[in-house]
């Protein structure tokens, strides 16, 4: 028990560090039948975690009707442990610094580290290809192999998207009162023309706004940062196998400097070194022409609910699957669960059953809601969203989205949408790989803490590139850039060679 303690402790140090990963050890595999339905053997008890959008007011009826399935198909019951990312980051630390009992539960995969390392979570590989056999099928080996961390696989991803391109969110109307179109625009530089045209017709709108982290200097993703950080990267959408300075890039240069144009020229909101507001929000409220987001096949009608306008998506850079993308999101085994093999079964078991999906996202049938004649869903007659019992709306972030219902107004395609948008993709070098960064743990933070104090102000245009970029990479290097760039390459190429 001191031992945990004292790892709590350690947990709540490192956990916002992103990109964090190590080794560490899993309990012995037990030799029980894959999916036993054995009526002579008396029901597992399982506790299943998983991440939700909001504190259902009745989760008792979804428990009640995924235990109807669970205990005819699995011999199980399962206690449902719906968990809002609000609290997240205290109960996951909570649950792991404890002795309780918990068999599958939600990863963060920039975060798993710690919990590798001290020995929080199950390598499920001994049961993958028996009790997990359809997470093979479903997922696939290469998605999968993103949430390894050396022969440790510490979980797999969520069925969400596997590529994540910097979009522009534009209001549609007025692009085209500037006179111009989607078809027009292909890098950041190219906004610039569509910004002096809308200001001049409205002078009194900001061009372009958000959440400060999400500026395209920010989000850019023409490269595999490889997990630890953006501190060494693989330039040209993953296809250079060279550990190189992101920000000593001339590309890096260019963003920067468009920003800080874009601030010259008043294109920018004075707030957005500071803004924790979405662009969403901001283009809601009437006075923003633009921000950026990462894109998904299905952005237009998330985008156009989100602000209340026709927007216009528009993507600069390409489709490319990172490891870091893909694993983003996971589920794990704990080391607490009474038998592993039985939670991966589980596991395995939600991934394949529509049924249990739709349960834990939309409720129950009938009562939550009802499937319309195209194949999407909507509240029941007298049923709303301010009454509703149980109602997530949270696939994205739940097991298998793909395998569920979609609500009213989304395409009921865009699974397959999804699908072809992975299969189509550029597909990084280094996928599959993770950074241990155990070697330079320390190196990691103190290059984070460099980069909280440099990179917001630089993409928000407020600092001239001239001095700002010299100076920040002057203190990245004196915070141990290099070595992290060494061990990077170090590993990488270990990981290449025997691929």
């Amino acid at each position: 028990m001191k031992r945990k303690k004292w790892m709590a402790l350690f947990l709540a140090a490192v956990i916002m560090i992103a990109g964090l990963t190590g080794c560490g050890s899993s309990k012995d595999p037990k030799e029980t039948a894959h999916g036993s339905t054995d009526t002579g053997e008396e029901p597992y008890e399982a506790t299943l975690m998983y991440w939700a959008g909001n504190d259902a007011r009745d989760l008792k009826s979804v428990e009640a009707a995924f235990n109807e399935l669970t205990m005819t198909q699995l011999n199980m019951k399962v206690n449902l442990m719906p968990v809002t990312l609000g609290t997240y980051a205290q109960q996951i630390q909570m649950v792991m610094s404890s002795d309780d009992k918990m068999d599958i539960l939600p990863i963060y995969g920039s975060d798993v580290g710690p919990y590798v390392e001290a020995g929080y979570l199950v390598d499920i590989n001994p049961y993958l290809e028996t009790a997990g056999k359809d997470l093979i099928d479903i997922i696939g080996k290469e998605d999968i192999s993103c949430c390894s961390i050396g022969d440790f696989l510490w979980g797999v991803p969520n069925m969400h998207e596997r590529t994540n391109p910097v979009t522009y969110v534009v209001r549609t109307d007025l692009l085209e009162e500037a006179g111009f179109k989607a078809e027009d625009i292909h890098t950041m530089g190219d906004l610039t023309a569509v910004f002096a045209k809308v200001k001049e017709k409205h002078p009194n709108m900001v061009m372009y706004n958000g959440l400060k982290t999400l500026t395209q200097p920010a989000i850019q993703t023409t490269f595999d940062a490889l997990g630890g950080g953006k501190f060494g990267v693989l330039m040209n959408n993953g296809q250079d196998t060279t550990v190189t300075n992101w920000y000593e890039s001339d590309e890096f240069r260019s963003l920067i400097d468009t920003m800080y144009v874009w601030n010259q020229k008043g294109y920018l909101s004075q707030d957005l070194a500071t803004s924790t507001d979405s662009g969403e929000s901001l283009m809601r409220a009437g006075n923003a022409f633009s921000f950026t987001a990462y894109g998904k096949p299905n952005s237009k009608a998330e985008k156009d609910s989100a602000t209340g306008y026709d927007t216009t998506i528009i993507p600069v850079t390409d489709s490319v699957c990172y490891t870091s993308t893909t694993n983003a999101l996971g589920y794990a085994v704990s080391a607490n669960s009474e038998n592993p093999e039985k939670a991966v079964t589980l596991l395995n078991w939600i991934y394949k059953t529509k049924e249990a999906n739709d349960l834990l996202n939309w409720g129950v049938e009938g009562k939550d809601y009802v499937v319309q004649e195209d194949g999407t869903l909507n509240y029941p007659e007298g049923v709303t969203a301010e009454n509703v019992g149980y109602h997530q709306d949270f696939g994205w972030a739940m097991m298998n989205q793909y395998n569920s219902y979609v609500w009213d107004g989304t395409d009921p395609d865009i699974w397959n949408k999804y699908k072809e948008a992975r299969d189509n993709a550029i597909v990084s070098k280094a996928y599959g790989f993770t950074f241990d960064t155990a070697p330079v743990i320390n190196e990691i933070a103190a290059l984070t803490s460099v980069s909280d104090q440099y990179l917001v102000a630089l993409g928000a245009g407020v600092v001239d590139p001239k001095s700002g970029i010299k100076e920040f990479n002057k203190a990245l290097y004196a915070a141990g850039l290099q070595n992290v760039i060494d061990e990077k390459q170090k590993q990488f190429d270990e990981w290449y060679k025997a691929k």
